[in-house]
């Protein structure tokens, strides 16, 4: 029988509006920020928030006129090429530790990596290299990243969609059965706010 498989699914946080932060120098779980054009009208949908934004309420892709009025926060202009050139970078970063052909890309800010083959070559765990890679990417570009490690691409997307935003570091883990993680999101799902 082969060695049991290992992915690593990776998202960006709040991608776009974490790049506009730092751009202006900014801490994304620190500062309300909105990535929208309200030249286009009240009811723009706004592309990203701040994590710090998420904090207070604010629902990621609400209309412009749906932020509560006593929330301050900048408008960020989107810039689409901007975001493109962050994520490029990221991606270059992944490819210094994973082959090309390891890599699969699932958006501007998300990807999958089976890091099966790599967790012997590093001599680290899928949670060691999670955090490498997580690491690398918050020192190069000051984006923070969270993740997902499964024995699959759809149980690696579920731990990190669902798991990860439960643990403290960031990096949700889904080996079992999926009968027991059936179980497991039932249970997560009733403290969600």
């Amino acid at each position: 029988m082969g060695r049991q498989k290992s992915f690593i699914c990776i998202d960006l946080k709040s991608f776009y509006a974490s790049v506009e932060c730092v751009e202006r120098g900014l801490d994304p779980f620190k500062t309300n920020l909105v990535v929208a054009d309200p030249t286009r009208s009240k009811s723009t949908i706004c592309l990203a928030i701040t994590p710090a934004m998420k904090k207070l309420g604010v629902k990621n892709r609400c209309r412009i006129h749906e932020i509560p009025a006593g929330i301050e926060y900048i408008t960020a202009m989107p810039r689409m090429q901007l975001y493109i050139d962050y994520s490029a970078k990221i991606y270059s970063i992944y490819l210094r530790y994973v082959s090309k052909e390891d890599i699969h890309v699932y958006s501007i800010d998300e990807c999958f990596m089976d890091v099966t083959y790599y967790l012997s070559l590093y001599h680290l765990t899928e949670k060691e290299m999670a955090v490498m890679l997580m690491n690398a990417v918050m020192k190069e570009t000051g984006i923070t990243a969270t993740a997902g490690i499964g024995t699959n691409l759809y149980l690696a997307k579920v731990a990190m969609d669902i798991v990860a935003k439960h643990v403290e570091d960031h990096i949700g883990m889904q080996k079992t059965s999926c009968s027991y993680f059936r179980k497991r999101v039932k249970r997560i799902k009733r403290f969600e706010f």
